[in-house]
């Protein structure tokens, strides 16, 4: 792809991540942290085109994640005011995602069978969870949603295991990569600020943790099935229209 061509593709990404960010779309409370699709233009970048783009795109989510919280604040912002947090691992995560499927596209149908299978069936096992919780909340609209998450990733699944496509390396470099980011995230939430997040939660050591570890799934699964679908979309429509020439 030209330089040309590739300032354009950034500028759209990067006006995705200004766009949801601002109109709050891309970042949704749950609880006191907030779950986010920001994070998926960096994937995009990283995985149809390469590593630098990602990250650029990574660093503008995460730039974009620091200053936010900075304008409006919520009860644990002080934690993603520190760039360590907010910022170094939106660079780092497109890397992974990049790197994972270089790797995973040049598996063997089998070898993506049996390593797929195993995230799916991950995914969909928590995204069920999720589903029983919602119901028994009474949650309507977040059943809705899980619902919906969960049919198209038993549709990539399916297709997957029947056909060879980028859709399933894509889709699990996605995902793993959002999960590593989520758990390098609140990693360092825990290693950095937990008594600070004791505090601010009015936890014990015991219930922050359990809270930091909850957060990791409730939110870090969700984020990584949206964008390992928005992906291997994408993928899919690469196989037939070549986005690098």
């Amino acid at each position: 792809m030209g330089k040309t061509k590739k300032l354009v593709v950034s500028a759209i990404l990067l006006a995705w991540i200004l766009v949801l960010g601002m109109t709050q779309l891309g970042l949704i409370p749950v609880g006191p942290v907030r779950a986010t699709t920001l994070h998926i233009p960096a994937l995009i970048a990283a995985i149809l085109f390469d590593k630098y783009m990602g990250m650029f795109l990574g660093l503008s989510f995460g730039l974009y994640s620091w200053y936010q919280n900075f304008r409006a604040p919520t009860v644990l912002s002080f934690v993603f005011q520190n760039p360590v947090v907010s910022v170094l691992p939106r660079v780092i995560f497109p890397i992974i995602a990049y790197y994972l499927y270089q790797y995973l596209k040049n598996k063997t149908h089998r070898q993506i069978q049996i390593f797929g299978s195993v995230l799916f069936t991950a995914l969909s096992a928590e995204l069920i969870y999720s589903l029983y919780k919602a119901y028994v909340s009474e949650n309507k609209a977040g059943f809705i949603v899980g619902a919906i998450l969960l049919l198209f990733v038993i549709d990539v699944w399916i297709y997957s295991l029947r056909n060879k496509t980028v859709m399933a390396p894509g889709f699990m470099a996605a995902a793993i990569a959002t999960i590593c980011h989520t758990i390098m995230v609140m990693g360092l939430i825990y290693i950095i600020y937990l008594p600070k997040y004791m505090e601010a939660m009015n936890m014990t050591r015991t219930l922050a943790t359990n809270a930091i570890l909850t957060t990791v799934v409730v939110n870090g699964v969700p984020e990584a099935v949206i964008g390992g679908l928005v992906v291997a979309a994408l993928l899919k429509r690469k196989e037939s229209y070549d986005f690098n020439r």
